[in-house]
């Protein structure tokens, strides 16, 4: 019996330990598509979700309407797929890469590291070009 109380605070302990992560993804994609929806000067969950499909394909299930945006509001993160696509095709210049970046990173910080830097490199470490 005292192995089965044992066992049963360890899932307890794990299935906290998992819900209080997940507590922790759905703020932060609350709060950046908050922020972004703010930056982007639009109020708009339409216009936000045209301008976020600027740039990509129409094709098959790759849109995203104004009931997706209301997810994300909710805290239910992007398809990786998608966010990895808007990484594809818009500069690291633009916005909607970083607001990709900032959410692949929310998702998975262990695949993304902290705010996005997924690799550091020294200087001194790469070749020279010729």
């Amino acid at each position: 019996m005292v192995t089965y109380v044992t066992n049963m605070e360890n899932v307890t302990k794990m299935i906290n330990l998992c819900l209080g992560e997940e507590i922790t993804m759905s703020n932060q994609i609350r709060e950046i598509v908050d922020q972004e929806i703010q930056a982007s000067g639009n109020p708009s969950l339409r216009k936000f979700a045209e301008w976020l499909m600027e740039g990509l394909t129409k094709d098959g299930d790759g849109t995203i309407s104004h009931a997706t945006i209301i997810n994300w509001k909710n805290g239910k993160a992007p398809a990786t797929d998608f966010l990895i696509d808007i990484l594809a095709v818009y500069p690291v210049s633009d916005r909607r890469f970083l607001f990709a970046l900032r959410m692949l990173t929310a998702k998975s910080p262990h695949i993304w590291g902290p705010d996005g830097v997924i690799w550091t490199l020294k200087n001194t470490n790469l070749p020279k070009a010729k």
